[in-house]
């Protein structure tokens, strides 16, 4: 198609005859209706070529869009992987590194990732983290990372070796254009009382006191008379 708009000739009908000719396949490449370019067969190229060129131009917009749209959800997916894997150790938050230097920066549209949980809130530029990428992970196999109230930590050579990001202030110009990375709280556990001993348990249970146990004996010795004298009456 853009061949034969290359050979473009005033007073010609080449563009709009070749449109026509192959309207069927044309059509599912630019996501038009078939009978829109057969309606091209017998212009002259001058009539044809802006709307072929249109119709390309909208083709090309809608890929860059799907491009777009599919780079965002692979940056969403992996800022979820991130949060939900961090490990967190006291106040530190331990990432994967993988996540965090890999498909989260891949939606060049996003200027700022701000990684936030309860514990703290740290702000970075996002093409720093892209520079970050673009050397450590390559150079130094044991590179690991974590962030805190202090800012985001990479170590590596078993922390001989160390470079620590900190948190930047976000334009208001630029606000719209940030990737919220929320870092789920640790879980609490709850500590319930402990169970007793046996012999706490043992120790714990009431017994019965001496006047309690002769009242009982008592009480059943009577309702056993009583059953007894009215079986007697009624033989």
């Amino acid at each position: 198609m853009e061949r034969v708009l290359r050979a473009f000739e005033p007073g010609s009908h080449n563009i709009g005859d070749y449109v026509a000719e192959h309207d069927e396949e044309l059509a599912g490449l630019l996501g038009v209706d078939a009978g829109e370019l057969r309606a091209l067969a017998g212009q002259l190229d001058e009539e044809a070529a802006p709307r072929v060129r249109a119709l390309l131009q909208q083709r090309a917009e809608a890929r860059t869009l799907r491009h777009q749209a599919a780079r965002r959800d692979a940056v969403l997916a992996a800022a979820q992987r991130l949060a939900m894997t961090a490990v967190w150790r006291e106040s530190s938050a331990l990432l994967d590194m993988s996540l965090l230097l890999g498909d989260l920066l891949a939606d060049v549209t996003i200027q700022h990732i701000s990684l936030m949980s309860r514990a703290f809130a740290v702000h970075l530029p996002r093409k720093k983290l892209v520079e970050v990428a673009d050397v450590l992970p390559r150079q130094f196999a044991d590179l690991v990372s974590w962030v805190d109230r202090a800012g985001l930590h990479f170590r590596w050579r078993q922390g001989r070796g160390g470079l620590s990001l900190y948190s930047q202030v976000v334009p208001a110009s630029e606000s719209a254009h940030v990737l919220h990375v929320s870092i789920p709280a640790p879980a609490i556990r709850k500590h319930g009382p402990a169970p007793a001993s046996p012999e706490r348990r043992s120790q714990d249970t009431p017994r019965p006191s001496s006047t309690n146990s002769a009242s009982a004996i008592a009480r059943s010795t009577r309702w056993l008379a009583e059953a007894l004298t009215e079986a007697a009456f009624s033989a």
